[in-house]
């Protein structure tokens, strides 16, 4: 950490050499200019609704610009970026060259780099080099803040009014924490130590450590969710982990999933475009894809192990005998869409399912969410 304690302490005099705290916007660019360029030349990308909304007023209640860019620069964002950068990891594709090829990416004239999965095994491996080499424990995978999106789920979560819920997959749990103030209690699962390390001391005693598979329940949940952990999952071993939420939840359950679906889905259209020609063939075989797209170290992206369209996701699930409820869905996205498309259009991948058809009761959730306005 002292590279980075220097590299503060570096950055904060050159800002405060080359930034005059003078606020006349007769002389100086525009605040949403200023911010602009400062997002993109100190975290590398574009800067986010929330962001802009923010450091915005901030600015307007008297922050000074050079607390701005003290401020990114001192965020976990920046010192991820800088960490990963200097980052090393076991690269795959020296392990096994015959897996990776390149591909045409059908949406341009880039080829992108896949491994070739072509039996159970071969997932069975890459879970193993996902673990084994600490992928998950990398600069830049988890974000420990509480931000909109957070609380936007959260806000979803509470529509169903659980006694007790369940998150697959919570992090350091900060949408427990978001459900917590709205006075709901919410219990979590994760297998990753230097996330419940970062727990918030409210809902820390709540996270159970370890795999959904091998912990012992004696609670049944009315709401279980995972949001953005399915995909993650070994396909070999998907059955069991929705067997075991069937068998965990109860009778008038429901289960909520965001999940990256690829393809046109009924409810939500396309959030996530195909991009590979063999995976227009894997949908139309009605088989989950074959060819993962990997990084340049040969990880799959983000750590998914399971890339399918919507179709045989809510197949799998069906399969489990859980019921797709597309009205709930229908009335979130008609409530929540405009803040995703805002925040993040990924979270619009979504699905909600029931253990039972629970007709009186879907309508209740329904009327709920109708006659209520977002808090966010």
């Amino acid at each position: 950490m002292n590279y980075i304690n220097n590299l503060f302490f570096t950055l904060k005099q050159v800002i405060k050499t080359k930034i005059n705290n003078n606020r006349n916007h007769e002389k100086f660019e525009s605040d949403r200019s200023f911010l602009k360029k400062a997002y993109k030349e100190i975290l590398g990308r574009d800067i986010d609704v929330n962001g802009l909304n923010s450091y915005t007023k901030l600015l307007n209640s008297g922050y000074s610009r050079t607390d701005v860019l003290i401020s990114l620069v001192k965020s976990n964002e920046f010192i991820n970026k800088i960490l990963l950068e200097n980052y090393s990891i076991q690269n795959l594709k020296e392990l096994q060259p015959s897996k990776y090829h390149l591909l045409n990416d059908i949406s341009n004239t880039n080829q992108i780099l896949v491994f070739d999965a072509k039996n159970p095994e071969d997932f069975d491996w890459l879970e193993r080099m996902i673990l084994e080499h600490g992928y998950y424990e990398k600069p830049g995978v988890w974000s420990f803040d509480i931000d909109i999106d957070k609380r936007i789920m959260a806000e979803i979560m509470s529509v169903f009014k659980p006694d007790i819920a369940l998150e697959i997959g919570c992090a350091n749990g900060a949408i427990l924490q978001c459900l917590h103030e709205l006075n709901i209690f919410c219990e979590g699962v994760e297998i990753s130590r230097l996330a419940i390390n970062k727990a918030f001391p409210q809902i820390k005693n709540n996270i159970y450590k370890g795999d959904l598979l091998e912990l012992e329940f004696t609670k049944k949940y009315d709401l279980v969710f995972g949001l953005d952990i399915f995909e993650h999952l070994n396909i070999n071993k998907l059955h069991d982990y929705l067997a075991k939420i069937y068998k965990i939840m109860s009778e008038g359950g429901y289960l909520f999933c965001n999940i990256p679906a690829f393809g046109e889905d009924l409810v939500f259209g396309t959030i996530f475009p195909v991009y590979i020609q063999d995976w227009q063939e894997d949908i139309d075989r009605g088989k989950n894809f074959s060819k993962l797209h990997v990084d340049k170290d040969g990880y799959p992206m983000h750590g998914h192990l399971i890339w399918a369209d919507s179709q045989w996701w809510v197949k799998q699930f069906e399969q489990h005998n859980f019921h797709r409820q597309i009205d709930i869905e229908k009335a979130l996205h008609e409530k929540y869409d405009t803040y995703m498309n805002q925040i993040s259009i990924a979270r619009k991948s979504y699905y909600v399912f029931s253990k039972n058809q629970n007709a009186q009761k879907n309508e209740s959730i329904i009327e709920r969410i109708n006659s209520t306005k977002p808090k966010i």
